[in-house]
């Protein structure tokens, strides 16, 4: 008896395989919109990218090397964005470099959500070769992009990792915001603001770059 669903032919050329990668990506990507990380399987992965479960093994041994490389594309994105922005602009002032980052920064919730679950789950729970791997790799591309802030490299460093830290907080904190109950008239975000992160985490990062650059020693700009 011939099955109703058939299954894609095993990819064998670089590009097939590349696109075959690309098409697990998506479908776990797909998933976790509606699916929590804990009750997301790899089961789940196969039925909806339409493989074979083993398939899937071929490409990633884990979920949480799967959900890694999710990380490394979306960051990969990002920077390469804002890079892009940066050379785009030239932010020569504090508020201009606030000006790129908080729009470099606007809809990339899952970018985000996938950098809680990098501290907390998934650093965790895979080789401590990739791991490494991704370090490295995130370094490199980090310094790309404070090569293109207008302060010092330990400036823009402090810049970075502030951005990191409000938009995780903001993300947490706008998600369990959003499961509670109404907010009252007196906790209603202000007039203008369309989400609490959006203008929270915006107010939050003009204060530390204006703080920051204002600390800068003189003639230590880039």
């Amino acid at each position: 008896m011939v099955s109703t669903l058939s299954r894609p032919a095993r990819a064998r050329s670089a590009a097939e395989k590349n696109q075959r990668r690309d098409d697990i990506l998506r479908a776990a990507e797909r998933l976790w919109t509606s699916t929590s990380y804990t009750d997301l399987s790899m089961n789940h992965v196969a039925r909806e990218a339409k493989l074979a479960k083993g398939t899937l093994y071929l490409y990633f041994d884990t979920k949480e090397e799967l959900f890694l490389a999710l990380v490394t594309e979306h960051l990969h994105t990002w920077v390469t964005s804002t890079v892009r922005l940066l050379q785009e602009r030239q932010p020569g002032s504090p508020q201009a470099v606030a000006d790129v980052l908080i729009d470099a920064s606007a809809d990339v919730a899952p970018l985000r959500r996938l950098l809680v679950l990098l501290g907390t789950v998934l650093e965790r729970n895979v080789r401590p070769e990739l791991t490494r791997e991704f370090r490295r790799e995130l370094r490199a591309r980090i310094g790309v992009l404070v090569s293109h802030l207008p302060f010092s490299e330990a400036t823009g460093l402090r810049i970075l990792r502030h951005l990191y830290a409000l938009g995780l907080g903001w993300q947490q904190l706008t998600e369990e915001m959003t499961l509670s109950a109404p907010p009252s008239d007196a906790q209603r975000e202000p007039e203008g603001a369309s989400d609490p992160f959006s203008h929270e985490f915006e107010l939050a990062m003009r204060a530390v770059i204006d703080r920051l650059a204002a600390e800068e020693p003189r003639g230590s700009q880039a």
